[in-house]
């Protein structure tokens, strides 16, 4: 659980032509966080063995304050400008899964070219270093990263994994993000059950709305 929580500590333009005004189509408003906890997946989706897990509430913000990055100036300066990154709304759930692995799901939305430009940004910031050193409080991790292949879903797909050498062994995951219009579903965990649930967390965005 640990290394899905450090993971994710630092993740959370329009096109333009000679069209006039009055032939712009107007861009989807950001869905509130209500409207998007429907979308989100649960035990029900996933199948026997995925438990759900307690959510983080504002009081359990700091508690990742003495996470930091070094080594990669692209993550370092990620994490210094965090506001940038944040989207008009988020929703989150996570699960563990025969108790020894973790899957996380975060959605967020915005209007389409403003989640668009901050996922490549936040995903391009993520592959832009092979390996990098994560500290939490005085404990250094060593993380390495590699670009993954993406599904064939949404209308874009970002996706790398990154491994991190922990005390107990190194531990892999596997982080994926899929934007569909105003809304963006990101999964991270265990790589098998990133794959296996992907599509079904894209095919709520259709159904749920």
């Amino acid at each position: 659980m640990l290394a899905t929580s450090l993971c994710g500590v630092l993740i959370t333009g329009c096109s333009s032509g000679d069209a006039g005004e009055e032939d712009r189509q107007p861009e989807a408003k950001p869905l509130t966080e209500g409207q998007l906890r429907p979308l989100l997946l649960s035990p029900a989706d996933l199948g026997a063995g995925y438990v759900q897990t307690p959510a983080e509430t504002e009081g359990d913000s700091g508690k990742h304050d003495d996470v930091s990055v070094q080594g990669c100036p692209s993550l370092e300066e990620l994490g210094q400008s965090g506001h940038e990154i944040k989207f008009a709304s988020k929703a989150e759930a996570s699960f563990t899964y025969d108790t020894n692995a973790t899957l996380g799901e975060e959605l967020h939305s915005d209007q389409p070219s403003v989640l668009s430009s901050k996922l490549r940004s936040l995903f391009r910031a993520y592959t832009s270093c092979p390996s990098y050193t994560m500290t939490a409080g005085t404990t250094p991790i060593e993380v390495t990263v590699a670009k993954s292949g993406t599904p064939d879903l949404g209308d874009e797909q970002f996706a790398y994994t990154s491994t991190m050498k922990l005390s107990s062994g190194p531990q892999v995951l596997k982080t994926v993000a899929v934007r569909k219009d105003n809304v963006a579903v990101m999964l991270i965990g265990a790589p098998a059950l990133v794959d296996r649930h992907i599509k079904t967390a894209v095919g709520k965005l259709s159904t749920g709305r």
